[in-house]
């Protein structure tokens, strides 16, 4: 009997014993707490390297160590509080002995979407829509290593494209995602003085390069899915970081990151990287080299119609700067390709076209009556090959498939979810009491060439699990039947001409199509487990699809509802 009772007595220790979050846990893209240490740190007049995600907590403390909590406005004091108050949070679903444990942190979301026509696409799509339940499990070792990954009950994101889908709840068996979870990692870490410290990596998952409206031109959280391994130094002047990503099969982006702050207002970040359509190879893997020194585009097959195959050479820079307290500028430059002037105007043969992309705006931030208002632009430009290459087996896109329902295929691209081929502009303002309410009214413009989203593919000839290496598998290259838009899918003399008027191709190409949305989104908590959404949206496309004067127009509404059942 006295074993039994210290039998049930050791159980009831081990299911109930309380654990804080690990330091090595990483803060997803898109968190609310990167918007948090954005005002916070332009409250303080300062900026940092929290503009990319995701980052573990322990260097996210690393860069809020540097505020001054006494000099920040009403609102920026609650939001700091409740920044370390989610860092030092109990996860209450949760058991463990000693230093480890493991935990979940359940969560229900419903939603309930409509629109007045199936000729404009959801505001409210998948990216906006939460799984109905969530509860991401996580095994902790103290703040020495954390394993996580995304548990859900979810529509599948073949289902989210629907347009008679009027809620996340999966109706019918079929509209289930199977696939998760999509998110996973194992994070460890250390820090090496007060200040400087190191992390290493290995998940799956969307990353982003750079805090904007739209999603980064460089590398967006729009990319999902995608496994990686990476290592990092940091401090709150200088950050490395270096990484592998595998797109899809023997498709690995290589890539380094160097982030320097000047003077606590400047920061610039340099990003190269080179993607190869091959096995892994440990050359590429050196922490520390120039990827363009490789000459990797002569060592793959190549042949009369593509003489640099298999690789997709990558540049980022991007800066932000904030001049006085409240004010942030900053701006993002994306290349996948460029050729001088010299080179298009002396190599009459080479149709090799510019892959540029830039991406800017401004964050203004007026504190009032214990919130605070917000005022934000933003405008990118993408040239129409920005991210395509001679095959999209190498280009910067992810490509994958459903494995239920209609299998429906999509495309990722590395950078900005237009894709290129597209001139956008937005405009953002609104008032916030942060953890209690917000309102905000967004304004999207966009000049869409005929390049621009997913247009390029052809889900029947290259998409999801259907990657086919030989060229001649990508379709017929007559202008008149599918073909890959690159100029050098159009081989012979007889096309020469043809292949120079594709090389100065400007955005938006051909027929654009214009696209004006208008979204008003408002959020209350009345509690600090309950969160309501709302979203009406209006939308008007000019040329839909690039067809000239086919125009649409059409009103949505979503209403989204978020239960967090730890918070109880």
């Amino acid at each position: 009997m006295k074993k039994f009772f210290f039998l049930l007595i050791s159980l009831f220790t081990f299911h109930f014993s309380i654990y804080a979050r690990g330091e090595q846990e990483l803060v997803p893209c898109g968190h609310w707490i990167y918007d948090s240490i954005l005002a916070i740190s332009l409250d303080s007049g300062i900026v940092n390297f929290a503009d990319c995600a995701p980052y573990s907590i322990q260097e996210l403390k690393v860069y809020l160590s540097e505020i001054d909590y006494d000099s920040l406005s009403e609102a920026s004091k609650v939001e700091y509080d409740k920044i370390f108050e989610y860092f030092d949070e109990e996860t209450k679903l949760s058991i463990g002995y000693d230093i480890l444990s493991i935990g979940m942190e359940p969560s229900l979301n419903i939603s309930g979407f409509g629109k007045s026509s199936s000729d404009i696409d959801w505001v409210f799509d998948r990216y906006s829509r939460k799984p109905l339940l969530d509860a991401p499990a996580t095994i902790t070792a103290g703040d020495y290593a954390t394993l996580s990954m995304d548990t859900y009950l979810a529509q599948n994101r073949g289902m989210t494209l629907h347009n008679y889908n009027y809620t996340n709840v999966p109706l019918a068996a079929d509209q289930i995602d199977i696939e998760f979870p999509d998110t996973g990692y194992f994070s460890t870490g250390k820090m090496l003085t007060e200040k400087t410290g190191f992390g290493f990596q290995l998940g799956s998952g969307s990353r982003s390069v750079g805090k904007t409206l739209t999603g980064s031109m460089i590398w967006s959280d729009y990319l999902t899915g995608v496994a990686y391994g990476q290592m990092e130094f940091y401090n709150p002047v200088f950050k490395y970081t270096g990484s592998v990503s595998q797109f899809n099969v023997d498709k690995y982006l290589y890539a380094h990151q160097i982030d320097v702050r000047l003077f606590k207002k400047l920061q610039v970040t340099f990003l190269e990287g080179l993607l190869v359509y091959a096995p892994m190879e440990l050359r590429f893997m050196n922490p520390w080299t120039v990827f363009h020194g490789f000459a990797a585009w002569r060592d793959y097959d190549s042949s009369a119609d593509d003489t640099e195959s298999h690789t997709c050479d990558y540049f980022g820079v991007k800066f932000q700067f904030a001049p006085v307290r409240n004010l942030r500028f900053y701006g993002l430059f994306a290349m996948t390709q460029f050729q001088t002037p010299f080179e298009t105007s002396n190599f009459e043969e080479d149709s090799t076209p510019n892959g540029l992309g830039l991406q800017g705006g401004t964050d203004f931030f007026i504190p009032a009556a214990g919130g605070r208002f917000r005022f934000s632009i933003e405008g990118s430009w993408a040239d129409p090959y920005l991210y395509i290459k001679e095959s999209p087996n190498w280009s910067m896109v992810r490509t994958y498939s459903e494995n239920i329902g209609d299998y429906s295929v999509f495309y990722e691209w590395l950078g900005s979810p237009f894709g290129p081929d597209t001139i956008s502009a937005e405009l953002k303002m609104g008032y916030e009491v942060p953890s209690k309410w917000s309102v905000d009214l967004i304004y999207l413009y966009m000049a869409r060439g005929e390049y621009s989203g997913s247009s390029v593919f052809n889900p029947d000839v290259w998409g999801g699990s259907k990657r086919p290496d030989d060229g001649k598998e990508l379709g017929d290259r007559s202008r008149s039947a599918y073909s890959w838009p690159f100029p050098d899918t159009y081989a012979g003399e007889e096309n020469q001409s043809y292949r120079k008027s594709l090389q100065s191709l400007a955005s938006p190409s051909g027929t654009p199509e214009y696209v004006n949305r208008l979204s008003l989104r408002a959020s209350i908590k009345p509690a600090d487990y309950l969160t309501f959404v709302l979203q009406p949206s209006y939308v008007m496309i000019f040329n839909r699809h690039n067809q000239q004067g086919e125009n649409v127009k059409g009103f949505e509404v979503a209403a989204a509802l978020n239960l967090n059942f730890i918070k109880f």
